[in-house]
This record gives C-alpha cells, structure tokens and sequence, in this order.
C-alpha cells in the first residue's frame, strides 16, 4: 500500500474513532436524561395526576358514577413492541351497565410518558356503549406544565364531551 494512502485511511479510521467515542457519549447522555424523565413522570403520577383523579372520583360517585384509576411502567411485550408509561382515569357513567364497565367501552383520559420527546401525551376517549365517541389527543406537555389545574381541567373536558351529557 503506498504510504500516502495509507496515511490517508489512518485518517479517516482517527476521525471515525472519535466521531464513534462522541456517538456514544450523547448516546450515553440521552439515556440519563431519559431516566431522569421517568423517575420524574413517576413522581408527577403519585404527586399530581393520580390525587386528582382520586378527588374527581370521588365526586363522581357522589353522583352514582363510578370511577377506575390504573398504571402501567413502560415496558417491551413478547412481541418487541415499546409500550410506554401511562395513568389511566376510566370513567363509568351511572347510564352504563356494569357489563360495559371497561376500560375500552367508556370513557378516559390517560397521561402518556413519552420519554424520547421528554413529554407526557394526554389522549382522551368518549366512547360510550351503544352511542359511539371519539378518541384522540389532547396534545403533549413538558412534565413542569402538569399541574393540579391543568389534569382537572382535562378530566371536565372529557366529561363535558362524553355522550352521558349530550343525551
């Protein structure tokens, strides 16, 4: 190999190296700043969201509505599909019967981690039994725009755009 060639790919074997060591460093980094986003959605979960739902279920079931709050931590099924972490507030209207009370039949709002934007996704259902609804997103927030005002404000929308108030 001629010399000159040779010093050549010695170069370019260099600044692959180090653009390979520089890869790996933001790879590094973006998986502590990832980890530093679901310990604080989990804190935000059991500080925040979660006593609101509480709060708001409660007062539905003074009503005669009934209420679910469910969790789950990310997690990659059998199938190698990326679920993410998610509180769910199902709401069962007191006009359902107890055979549709689940969570695909009625309505909910969920708050979804989303630990690669850095966001939490809000998506919402006014599925009702036998009336139809919608499903969808209600948008993406930066964990410090999550506050107490803000989940209650999203849980009345959703009620005010279910069907049990729209008959």
């Amino acid at each position: 190999m001629l010399l000159e060639t040779q010093d050549e790919l010695q170069g370019l074997m260099n600044r692959y190296k180090e653009d390979l060591q520089g890869l790996r460093s933001k790879k590094e980094e973006e998986k502590r700043n990832q980890t530093l986003f679901e310990e604080k959605f989990e804190k935000l979960k059991h500080e925040v969201i979660w006593p609101v739902f509480i709060e708001v279920g409660n007062e539905l079931n003074k009503y005669g509505h009934d209420y679910h709050v469910s969790e789950d931590r990310e997690y990659v099924d059998a199938t190698a599909s990326y679920k993410p972490g998610i509180l769910v507030f199902n709401i069962y209207p007191a006009t359902v019967d107890r055979a549709y009370y689940k969570p695909e039949s009625t309505p909910y709002i969920a708050f979804v981690a989303n630990k690669y934007a850095m966001k939490v996704g809000i998506e919402v259902s006014t599925i009702m039994p036998n009336e139809g609804g919608v499903v969808g997103s209600h948008g993406e927030y930066r964990l410090e725009e999550i506050s107490k005002e803000l989940v209650e404000k999203e849980v009345v929308n959703v009620l005010k755009n279910t069907l049990i108030f729209h008959k």
